[in-house]
This record gives structure tokens, C-alpha cells and sequence, in this order.
């Protein structure tokens, strides 16, 4: 957590150790403007010791201004560039979302097919054990009536033969 100091008038924030040194790490720099122990009395000191130096105090501030005005507009584009990329963020979770939802709808869809695909399946599968049965007894039934019209036939050939008295080859 940041801690904050009153130093006289001024109001200071420090930042934790391990933060200082990830911002070093990543933005490093030599400028004193940026150390985490910088102390604008002693900066203004060392910038102007004597009242001689003094003449340097307008191009001085003319410089700061101008790093002042860098520095503003080079926040002003990231912050337009984060809006344009929390838009697009925004966007794109959108269009994820509408992703998805066809996604579901198209899975919920071929869920209803597959399980029509499947009752159709059963239904065919019924069909065809009601064929093979109806076959087995057509089956049984064709055989039947072949042994019936043999057995028929061997009766009007006993009748023939016994009407012929030809018991032998009967």
C-alpha cells in the first residue's frame, strides 16, 4: 500500500520498494524528476546555486513546459487509445457472446436431430425385428404348406394305388 508523508507543506506518496523497482526495471531513466526520492528544493538548488544562474531560469522553465506539454499530450493519446481499446474490448466481448449464443443454438439443433435421427433409428430397428419375425413364419408357414401338399399328393397316390390294387407299390 502507498504511504503518505506531510514534509512541511508539501504533500508526498511513496510507493512499496518492489513497486519503485518494477517501474525502474521497466521504464528505466536518468532523469532526477523521476527518482522515488526526488526533492524539489534540493533539484532547484542544484539547477540554480547562485543568484548569477538566475538568467538560465526562463529557458529553464520554457523547457519544463514543454516536457509538461509532451508529457500531457502523450497521456491524452494513451487515454484516447484505451477508450479505443476498451470499445474494442467491448466489441469483441460482444461479438463473443453472440458467438456463443449461436454456437448453442446450433448445438441445441443437432442435439434435436441426432435425437430424431435416433428415435427414427429405433423406429426402423422395430420395423425390421416385425419383418424378420414376419419372415421366420412366413418361413415356417411356406414350409408347412409344402409338407402339407406332399403329404396330399402321397394321400391321392394311396387312393390311386389302393383303388388299383397295387398295394405293393403303395
Amino acid at each position: 500500500m502507498a504511504a503518505t508523508a506531510v514534509h512541511g507543506d508539501a504533500l508526498t506518496a511513496s510507493l512499496p520498494g518492489q513497486v519503485t523497482d518494477a517501474i525502474a526495471e521497466v521504464l528505466p531513466s536518468n532523469d532526477p524528476l523521476d527518482r522515488a526520492d526526488f526533492n524539489p528544493i534540493d533539484y532547484i538548488n542544484s539547477q540554480f546555486p547562485t543568484e548569477v544562474t538566475m538568467d538560465r531560469l526562463e529557458p529553464f522553465v520554457e523547457r519544463v513546459n514543454g516536457q509538461i506539454s509532451t508529457l500531457d499530450e502523450e497521456i491524452s493519446r494513451a487515454v484516447q487509445a484505451q477508450a479505443e481499446a476498451g470499445e474494442r474490448a467491448a466489441r469483441d466481448i460482444s461479438e463473443a457472446k453472440n458467438a456463443i449464443h449461436e454456437l448453442h443454438t446450433k448445438i441445441k439443433d443437432i442435439k434435436g436431430k441426432a435425437e430424431a435421427s435416433e428415435e427414427m433409428v429405433q423406429e426402423i430397428c422395430r420395423d425390421i425385428k416385425q419383418l424378420d419375425f414376419a419372415k421366420r413364419h412366413l418361413q415356417t408357414t411356406i414350409t408347412a404348406l409344402k409338407r402339407l401338399h406332399m403329404l396330399q399328393t402321397a394321400v391321392e397316390q394311396l387312393k390311386l394305388m389302393a383303388e388299383g390294387r397295387h398295394y405293393k407299390e403303395a
